[in-house]
């Protein structure tokens, strides 16, 4: 049995709410840079004159293998969270010591050994994507499995959500807005080091907000890991999650990778423009992060993450005729049709944490234990499979259809592979039936 320690419901400061969300900036600050210009700076337009370091089969080898062996290392770090012994709980551990070894790893993939196409490229940047990875893991499942412990109420999640999801995309801003300006001025490993650093200080800042209030009684004997998972992968609520979930969310990395493609390919434009274009998207998603939050105080979660999906849909498949006419402009045509397609993420990211932390109530309705981080390490374990997936659909793409300024139609079927995954993801969530409270699931599931 965990030992309980029973806090007000509604005792969440919003300094420790800020706090706890500072990771999430660093999370985003990350993933932005990488997804937007690792492919670009690795395996740069065929007609730019610029440097490739690795062949192109091999990055969508590197990506997709790095993120499938990290992905099954989600749920086992979520696995020894949950059932860590230690005078500083059972998460702060593994956030203050990947914290570092993130922000290293983030800083050398910018650093091939090899000027020029090299086999030795790829397995140096194999190496630190993995360790980059596994540190990533360490940071991000203990955090998430904080903000189910931090209050009980629906709505306080929520809102804690809301602001974490504001924090992260200061953090994409900061990525998006800053790197291509930097890449392009200074070149890619000035532009990792001096952003990396404010994801290294916000990452340990974060310690700070993290309240747990379970701990775990030395005489309990945890169950054996394959076990757990077997438990929690064979529920049907959480089988469709997991699968409408990856191929939902793989859409925004894959957005994010094409970014540059289509700024100087399609739009004609510098690399520095693409970060005029990602800061555009980011903030569209700050923005419509109030929206959103409103809207989860009036409907259900489920109800809304459906129209969200539909929403990207539309979005992603106007993308695809952005430069198909000359007037207005491409840029234009891009600056206004952006936000079409990334208003509806705001309100994805939102409800994907509130929904995990329904899960989290469900299993302890049935099980009786709290088991956040295990349902936080199968989010990361179908996430990052779908990360995996854009970095094989965009290589496939880019090889069977072209990306060049001559033949750009590659740069444009991403847009159309976006809105078919986010289509299939939709009927995978037909099954979901969980409430936004454990009285509400308790009543519909019949436990």
């Amino acid at each position: 049995m965990r030992k309980t320690i029973t806090v007000p419901e509604n005792n969440v400061g919003l300094a420790q709410i800020i706090l706890y969300s500072l990771a999430g900036l660093t999370f985003n600050l990350y993933d932005t840079i990488l997804y937007a210009w690792l492919p670009y700076f690795y395996i740069p337009p065929q007609d730019k004159g610029l440097t490739q370091y690795i062949p192109l089969a091999a990055l969508g080898i590197l990506l997709a293998g790095g993120r499938i062996l990290d992905a099954v290392t989600d749920p086992l770090v979520g696995y020894m969270s949950d059932h860590t012994r230690s005078r500083w709980g059972r998460r702060k551990p593994y956030i203050c010591i990947s914290n570092p070894i993130l922000f290293l790893a983030f800083i050398l993939v910018w650093v091939p050994p090899v000027h020029g196409n090299s086999m030795t490229n790829a397995i140096f940047l194999g190496i630190i994507l993995f360790i980059y990875y596994i540190s990533y893991t360490g940071m991000l499942i203990p955090w998430f499995a904080v903000l189910p412990e931090m209050s009980p109420i629906n709505s306080v999640r929520v809102k804690i959500a809301s602001i974490g999801v504001a924090i992260g995309v200061v953090g994409s801003l900061i990525g998006g807005g800053l790197s291509g300006v930097l890449f392009e001025k200074m070149g890619p490993f000035a532009m990792a080091l001096i952003l990396g650093v404010i994801g290294l200080v916000a990452g340990q800042l974060t310690i700070f907000g993290v309240k747990e209030h379970y701990q775990i009684q030395q005489q309990e004997e945890p169950p054996g890991f394959l076990k757990v998972v077997k438990e929690v992968f064979i529920d049907r609520q959480v089988l469709s999650f997991a699968v409408m979930i990856m191929l939902v969310q793989l859409t925004y990395q894959l957005m994010l990778m094409n970014v540059p493609y289509l700024t100087t390919l399609i739009l004609g434009r510098s690399e520095a423009d693409a970060s005029i274009l990602m800061g555009e998207v980011l903030l569209s998603v700050a923005v419509s992060v109030p929206f959103w939050h409103w809207l989860l105080r009036k409907f259900s979660k489920r109800r809304l993450f459906r129209i969200i999906i539909l929403w990207m849909v539309a979005g992603f498949t106007l993308c695809f005729f952005i430069g198909i006419i000359d007037s207005p402009t491409p840029f234009i045509q891009a600056m206004i049709v952006f936000p079409l397609a990334t208003i509806p993420m705001g309100g994805m990211f939102i409800t994907v944490l509130g929904i995990i932390a329904d899960l989290t109530d469900y299993d302890e309705l049935k099980t009786g234990k709290r088991r956040e981080a295990i349902y936080y390490g199968i989010y990361g374990i179908v996430r990052k499979t779908g990360w995996a997936m854009c970095s094989l659909i965009l290589v496939g793409v880019f090889a069977v259809f072209g990306y060049s300024a001559e033949n750009p139609l590659g740069v444009r079927i991403i847009w159309l592979v976006c809105a078919l995954s986010c289509l299939i993801g939709l009927l995978a969530f037909i099954p979901y039936k969980l409430g936004d409270s454990k009285e509400e699931t308790r009543a519909i599931m019949s436990l």
